[in-house]
């Protein structure tokens, strides 16, 4: 689960919120998140349809020449919708997918996985923008997570 990388920002933008593109440092860190992600092969590429989350997964998209689903589930005013995804996902047994979504998400979604696996986090949420949690499940229940920070 990746946080969108450096985005316009929210004072300075004039358009609609979902419309903000990344900045050249977020497209940087877009950039070199294609390394981290692509180590962990997702099949599957789900985004919020905010600009900057899809420009977020797109350099990985293209090197891969994957599709980028876009889900409202992940969308920064979601609620419980991203929740349901990622236990529709684990129930599928999916193999590893990549999650693109905004800091309110990320905030609401991993404390609850975190209480229902009874784990503790050790990084301080939401992590950085362009920062990716890596979530590993095992019989349906969170196993671990590791944090890895932008690297742009």
């Amino acid at each position: 689960m990746v946080r969108h990388a450096h985005a316009e920002p929210k004072k300075t933008w004039t358009g609609p919120d979902a419309d903000r593109p990344l900045v050249s440092r977020g497209r940087r860190q877009a950039k070199s998140l294609a390394a981290l992600v692509g180590r962990r092969r997702p099949v599957r590429l789900i985004s919020s349809p905010a600009t900057r989350c899809q420009q977020t997964v797109e350099p990985y998209a293209r090197q891969t020449g994957s599709k980028v689903e876009l889900s409202g589930s992940l969308a920064r005013d979601a609620g419980p919708a991203a929740l349901d995804l990622v236990k529709q996902l684990v129930a599928d047994n999916a193999s590893p997918v990549l999650l693109c979504t905004h800091r309110e998400v990320i905030i609401e979604l991993l404390p609850q996985l975190v209480r229902d696996a009874e784990m503790k986090l050790v990084h301080r949420l939401p992590g950085a923008k362009g920062g990716a949690w890596i979530l590993h499940f095992r019989a349906g229940k969170l196993d671990k997570v590791d944090y890895r920070p932008p690297t742009a």
